[in-house]
């Protein structure tokens, strides 16, 4: 298992048109903030992390 000590680690993205998105498909954000709290699946969910390069 690898060491999560940072996002870069342990968060895989596929969300190219995001400034914290890397080359291996991985999140270069310093932390990961998930939103909708009122959510009830997994669908619900999204990354208020997200920031577009555009």
């Amino acid at each position: 298992m690898s060491d999560c000590s940072k996002t870069s680690d342990c968060i895989k993205c596929s969300v190219k048109n995001c400034v914290h998105h890397s080359n291996e498909n991985t999140c270069k954000a310093g932390y990961i903030e998930v939103g909708n709290s009122t959510a009830h699946t997994c669908s619900e969910t999204c990354c208020d992390t997200f920031k577009s390069k555009e």
